[in-house]
């Protein structure tokens, strides 16, 4: 691999959604991203409404419309819930931001609890056709107008929307981020009603991925 100082200085717009009342949360996220200078970390307060999933899909717009103004080409949606795994590396991501680019990515998932279907692209980034979760995204500049002009109903689901703004969507696996259970939830009121569920969700997803890492593995060879 290729050493970690062609990164070095090279930083990533992140934009970290967050309700201020939410002191626990936005503790955890800060350390989560604390001596890792890849990121270049903004808070922004997360807009409310009765609606949770409409109130998270108001803070993605004030994301993107500060991306804009700061002529971003790429950045890192994040949910004040995202934990690193241990797959997790600066020169990693980095690597797959870049490779998505040439590949035409508008949407770059670092870990996800439930998808559709995949294809694998390399043993290590798959494309896929939906997905669950927005805890860590990479989000690309071709899609930032989709995601403004898109009116959002109330009966929306904020993830599956930017799964379908665009065909050109990505995962990462091993996952490098998870969601962490603070054993309440502010948009999805179910995970509030089945404790573990999100976990499963994501477990349940890894498995998944992993027969078809192993199966793409094999006949690679």
């Amino acid at each position: 691999m290729k050493s970690n100082t062609e990164y070095d200085g090279f930083s990533i717009a992140t934009y970290v959604i967050n309700m201020q009342e939410r002191t626990d949360r936005l503790a955890h996220i800060l350390k989560q991203f604390k001596n890792r200078p890849e990121f270049d970390v903004t808070v922004l307060e997360a807009c409310k409404h009765e609606i949770g999933a409409v109130g998270l899909w108001n803070s993605i717009l004030k994301m993107i419309k500060l991306a804009l103004e700061n002529d971003d080409d790429v950045i890192i949606m994040c949910e004040d819930d995202h934990e690193f795994t241990e797959y997790y590396n600066a020169e990693y991501l980095m690597q797959n931001i870049i490779a998505s680019h040439e590949q035409g990515a508008a949407i770059l998932s670092g870990g996800i609890a439930g998808y559709g279907e995949v294809v694998p692209l390399t043993e290590n980034r798959y494309w896929l056709n939906t997905f669950l979760s927005t805890q860590f995204i990479v989000l690309y500049k071709n899609i930032f107008k989709k995601i403004l002009n898109y009116k959002f109903k109330d009966d929306d689901v904020a993830d599956l929307v930017l799964a379908n703004l665009t065909s050109h969507k990505m995962i990462l696996y091993p996952f490098i981020s998870r969601q962490k259970d603070f054993g309440y939830s502010d948009i999805t009121t179910i995970h509030n009603e089945q404790p573990g569920l999100v976990q499963n969700m994501f477990n349940g997803t890894e498995q998944r991925l992993e027969k078809i890492r192993q199966a793409y593995l094999k006949y690679l060879m």
